[in-house]
């Protein structure tokens, strides 16, 4: 017998309002993340507060909007989208930052602010409109499923849109359109053309051409030259004078010619092993290193994403037969050849996607891919002299990983600092003198003063001693030493380990605790009800940021995945809120309730543990983030019942218990706060609002 005998969709839950909110909310979510990604070069840490801030003005957007018709939200929301998004580009002139800088934090501040704060407040006033249209019991719960689910649909098409290259203001438009098809749903056939319109839009990119005139204003008084959609990132190029400089997510990767950069990257592990035959090249292909290799030599590119070569002159490229187009991590998992080098060439660690090229795990994969004598070479941004802190945490970092895996590892200071791993290097400069007279290397730029300069002895045992003074790794998730150094070069001195640390994440989750006491009219099961619905908002969030942040790390392709990642979330967390949804229609017992609860509470015990033990397989990741969604769509529905007078109340509670986890996965960053110690007071969070709930919540 089935249990659902009227398929109804208002006896399933299902708001048509709500799915169309969910579609189009996800949808201007990973968009904006998007361009919030290129707008601040390509930065976790930003990224984590643009979520702060998107769920905090959603939630406020939940509690102050909810006497107006959602016709009205929807068309406003379709506009300041499209509209909004066009302070990415122009807020940069307005601020004078120069082209390929990172935005300064009180300028990504304010401009986000700007930028999010109407589509926000009308994205959460939504909800509350669309529930407080609603008769019957569990108008929340059942705005909250039909939310979700429409946010699976748009997670999983705005991914296929990116696969294929899509850019975002064509789909900005599409959404835009489909919003307006809300206010004219009583006139079929003139929401029909929009739509189509909408499609035409969206596959002929008509939007692009608004973007590029954008860039072009963006890049003033450089010229833009083309722009292109990356797999992973977006792909600028800029002319100045004879430089052609190549920018990727908004900042500058290289320009061309860039001779001296490309004979760093091959010359010192070739002076290190003359006798290489083969060597592989890992973020080396936009320096022209393949003018330096002599014909005798085998040299492979590895580089994930081919975007970029279109935006570029072919002389100023690797032959296309001498690279894969794959990524680094993914190719050496699998690599069966053996290199006799790999080099290295690293950025200045401002995302988790340049991190994870310099963990024990990269560098335990290169070490299976090299012969018995064979080098790691890396080449790291730094200066000679005493370094700033943060500097030399991550080089530390690089050091100790390197120890770990190899026999040796000896390093080359200057401008850029290089490593050079192997179980037989010698780094001594009369004899890296004499394999540049053997070698017969013909340049003006490596000479034998320039090695002995570089390998001074003064400057070698200073190196070492700094190398040495840190010995404890910050974890796998910390890059805000990169991100503070590369600040310290503007001449900032900001530090969000000032804002984002235990404390300050106390002090805010306990002014929302409060707040929630004052909401609930100091009634103890509502008052309950809004903690556990601020607790499932944290966690659930908290761990679907997390799975970003280790999904990046492991994988390296989170903004072309975003949107499948937030998608399989909303998948979880749909099901969870039909499943409450139901599961309080047709069962009125208190006991029932309470065992919801009870399982709900268990659930993220499990996760919690489950996280501690394991986050290196993908699949498990992936199982976790449906799981979480799962939890918290399921505890919200049976905690929302009690507020169906105030449908948009606990949606906002639960959307600041959500912006507590990013902050908390913020700190994490920034190793201001150990994961460690978040799961486990996860999991003594749950077992104490489990035993408080069966002590008060007797429904």
């Amino acid at each position: 017998m089935s249990l659902l005998p009227n398929y109804d969709t208002r006896r399933l839950g299902l708001v048509p309002g709500a799915f169309y909110l969910g579609f189009i909310s996800i949808s201007i979510q990973v968009v904006y993340a998007r361009l919030a990604v290129s707008f601040a070069g390509g930065n976790e840490v930003y990224l984590s507060l643009y979520f702060f801030l998107w769920l905090l003005f959603s939630g406020i957007g939940s509690l102050l909007i909810k006497t107006i018709r959602p016709v009205f939200l929807f068309f406003a929301l379709g506009l300041f989208s499209f509209v909004s998004a066009s302070l990415f580009y122009l807020a940069p002139q307005f601020t004078n930052s120069l082209p390929g800088q990172l935005i300064q934090p009180s300028q990504y501040f304010l401009t986000i602010t700007i930028a999010l704060l109407p589509v926000c407040l009308l994205n959460g006033g939504l909800f509350s409109s669309i529930a407080n249209r609603l008769e019957g019991k569990g108008r929340s719960g059942k705005t909250y499923w039909g939310e979700a689910l429409g946010a699976l649909a748009g997670g999983l098409a705005i991914t296929i849109y990116y696969s294929f290259e899509g850019r975002d203001f064509s789909y900005l438009l599409f959404i835009a359109i489909i919003c307006f098809t809300r206010v004219l749903r009583d006139y079929k056939l003139l929401k029909a053309l929009l739509l189509i319109a909408g499609v035409i839009i969206l596959v002929a990119r008509l939007g692009d051409s608004i973007e590029d005139k954008l860039l072009k204003y963006r890049y003033r008084p450089f010229e833009l030259k083309k722009s292109l959609s990356g797999r992973l990132v977006r792909y600028d190029t800029i002319q100045t004078g004879e430089l052609l400089s190549l920018y990727s997510g908004g900042m500058k990767v290289a320009d061309f010619p860039d001779m001296i950069t490309g004979q760093e990257i091959f010359y010192w592990p070739y002076l290190a092993k003359p006798d290489i035959r083969n060597i592989a090249f890992v973020g080396a292909e936009t320096h022209m290193v393949d003018n330096y290799i002599p014909s005798r030599l085998s040299g492979l590119f590895i580089f994930p994403d081919d975007t970029w070569q279109a935006a570029l002159k072919a002389e100023h490229m690797p032959a296309i037969e001498i690279c894969r187009i794959t990524d680094p991590i993914a190719f050496f998992d699998i690599n069966r050849r053996r290199f006799d080098a790999i080099a290295i060439n690293l950025g200045p660690l401002l995302s988790l996607y340049e991190h994870r090229l310099e963990t024990a795990r990269f560098f335990s994969l290169c070490r299976e891919s090299l012969t018995e004598n064979g080098i790691l070479s890396i080449t790291v941004p730094a200066y000679e002299g005493i370094w700033r802190d943060d500097l030399r945490c991550r080089l530390s970092d690089i050091y100790v990983n390197l120890l770990a895996i190899f026999g040796k590892v000896g390093f080359i200071p200057g401008q850029n600092l290089i490593f050079i791993a192997g179980n037989d290097v010698d780094l001594e400069p009369t004899r890296m003198i004499e394999n540049l007279a053997e070698l017969a290397i013909d340049s003006p730029y490596m000479t034998p003063e320039l090695i002995n300069v570089r390998l001074n002895s003064f400057k070698i045992e200073q190196t070492e001693n700094q190398l040495s003074g840190i010995n404890e790794i910050s974890g796998d998730l910390t890059i805000g030493h990169g991100l503070s150094y590369y600040f310290s070069k503007m001449g900032l001195t900001f530090s969000f380990e000032k804002y984002i640390n235990k404390s300050s994440i106390a002090v805010t989750l306990f002014c929302i605790v409060l707040m929630a006491f004052v909401f609930s009219g100091f009634t103890g099961k509502k008052f309950i009800g809004l903690v556990n619905i601020i607790y499932f908002g944290l966690a659930s969030f908290l761990f679907e940021i997390l799975i970003f942040y280790y999904i990046q790390l492991q994988g390296g392709y989170l903004y072309i995945a975003l949107g499948v990642i937030i998608g399989l979330f909303m998948l979880g967390m749909a099901a969870g809120a039909f499943s409450g949804t139901y599961y309080t229609d047709r069962n009125k017992m208190p006991k029932t309730i309470n065992r919801g609860l009870i399982l709900t509470f268990l659930l993220y015990i499990l996760l919690s543990g489950l996280f501690l033990l394991t986050h290196d397989s993908k699949l498990v990741l992936l199982i976790i983030n449906v799981l979480a969604g799962f939890a918290g769509g399921f505890g919200f529905t049976l905690c929302a019942n009690k507020f169906d007078s105030k449908p948009g109340l606990p949606y906002g509670f639960d959307l600041g218990g959500a912006m507590v986890g990013t902050a908390i996965g913020l700190g994490i960053l920034l190793a201001t706060i150990s994961i460690h110690e978040v799961l486990v007071a996860l999991i003594a969070i749950s077992f104490v609002l489990l035993a408080t709930n069966r002590g008060i919540c007797k429904y």
